[in-house]
């Protein structure tokens, strides 16, 4: 019958779509462990000595060279540090709000968004393994249905093969489920020790910019000739 061809043929496309949901996660999985790998600065110890006593020195350019030099340039520790360090002007207060900003906005914005693909396939998963032994056992039985004689092996064939979409669904989910919650994890610790790290160098600023004086805090304006 058509009408079966056509369930066969939606059939194979939804399998088709589940192949396209696992090698999509895989992939995602892939780039977001290699961009936490980048983020995430083994020994942060060097980086903050060397700014803590440039900091001290008041050499803030120099500071801000090292942190965007090739071997930290990469990390989140670096960028906000590089970020506390061009803003130091503005107030402790409005520097904590705009690292806050630059690490949702630059740090983590494009890992939570392959997050959100993860998410999606965790969920879809499932729902298109269902709706692939749906769609397989509507056309097992239409051909039972039909006036043709069944050979029961293909008819069992055809069963195990539907039954093969939902145990593919739930096959590409579970691992995409622990990579999600293994990664939101490290993605807490990632944030945990940067904001500690951070601190440290934020409160090698604070007196610096305690003894400043209003002029000193303010831009120079532009001598007009």
């Amino acid at each position: 019958m058509n009408v079966t061809r056509i369930i066969d043929s939606a059939g194979y496309v939804i399998y088709g779509a589940l192949a396209f949901l696992a090698v999509w996660g895989v992939y995602n999985a892939i780039l977001l462990y290699r961009t936490l790998r980048k983020k995430t600065i083994k020994d942060p110890t060097a980086l903050i000595l060397q700014v803590q006593e440039l900091c001290q020195a008041k050499k803030f350019d120099a500071a801000m060279s090292v942190c965007q030099s090739p071997t930290y340039w990469h990390t989140a520790l670096a960028q906000l540090i590089a970020v506390a360090l061009k803003n130091r002007g503005k107030g402790l207060a409005k520097t904590k709000q705009l690292l806050v900003t630059e690490f949702h906005t630059e740090v983590v914005a494009d890992m939570e968004n392959r997050l959100g693909s993860i998410s999606t396939i965790v969920r879809m998963g499932p729902l298109l393994g269902l709706l692939g032994t749906v769609a397989s056992m509507i056309a097992a039985f239409g051909r039972i249905g039909s006036s043709e004689k069944v050979n029961p092996n293909a008819l069992a064939s055809d069963i195990s093969l539907a039954l093969w979409a939902t145990g593919a669904g739930l096959l590409i989910a579970n691992p995409m489920m622990l990579i999600g919650n293994d990664f939101h994890a490290r993605l807490r610790r990632l944030r945990d020790r940067t904001e500690r790290q951070l601190q440290e160098v934020l409160d090698v600023l604070e007196p610096i910019e305690a003894t400043r004086t209003p002029a000193e805090r303010s831009p120079r304006p532009a001598s007009s000739r």
